[in-house]
């Protein structure tokens, strides 16, 4: 899998680290949806407290507020990829996982900040809601600035961080996946306040 997820081919990266998060996601909706209570989670995350409780009156400001929140959330994974990778792995590498996890709980407790109606038992009908596509475009964001690292700890434990002094040049792959990630996130987000003013 590590093979995956440090080829140089943006493609084959993407797939890799997508799909160990949509294997992340399932098992944690499976979980939460059948051992968790319902709400369990519900603004515990960084996301739903930036993006607060109330929606706007105006689509155009409910899109705004939530595509700024995803975009500040999408800079922390290029911050955490600038800053320096372990074992060939940049830093900003763990966190599309970690947040596959968190979407599968609050998914299947239902712990969203403007809750749903019933909760949704583990099927396709995911499909039809913005969370996947966001993460696809975070994972999309991760894997475009794979090479974008400071530092390097070539083994961990064992050895010292140590500088990269090479120029941080983006390939034209890269820069492509950077702008379909925000063509995504825009997307999906829009597609989230659509959903928010039919369910208010």
């Amino acid at each position: 899998m590590k093979k995956l997820i440090t080829d140089k081919n943006i493609l084959v990266r993407f797939a890799g680290l997508y799909l160990i998060g949509l294997l992340i996601f399932i098992f944690a909706w499976y979980v939460s949806f059948y051992f968790f209570p319902e709400g369990l989670l519900r603004e515990t995350s960084v996301a739903s407290r930036l993006a607060g409780g109330e929606v706007s009156v105006s689509f155009g400001k409910e899109l705004t507020r939530i595509f700024m929140v995803n975009l500040f959330l999408g800079t922390l994974i290029i911050v955490f990829n600038l800053s320096f990778r372990i074992n060939n792995i940049p830093l900003g590498h763990l966190i599309p996982p970690v947040w596959f996890l968190l979407y599968g709980f609050i998914l299947g407790s239902n712990s969203f900040t403007i809750a749903m109606s019933e909760r949704i038992a583990p099927s396709l009908a995911v499909l039809g809601r913005s969370g996947l596509y966001e993460l696809a475009a975070y994972t999309l964001i991760t894997v475009s600035t794979y090479n974008i690292s400071r530092y390097e700890i070539k083994a961990l434990f064992k050895t010292n961080p140590e500088k990269i002094n090479k120029p941080i040049v983006l390939k034209r792959q890269q820069y492509l996946g950077l702008i379909i990630a925000l063509l995504i996130l825009l997307a999906s987000n829009t597609r989230e306040v659509l959903m928010l003013f039919n369910q208010s």
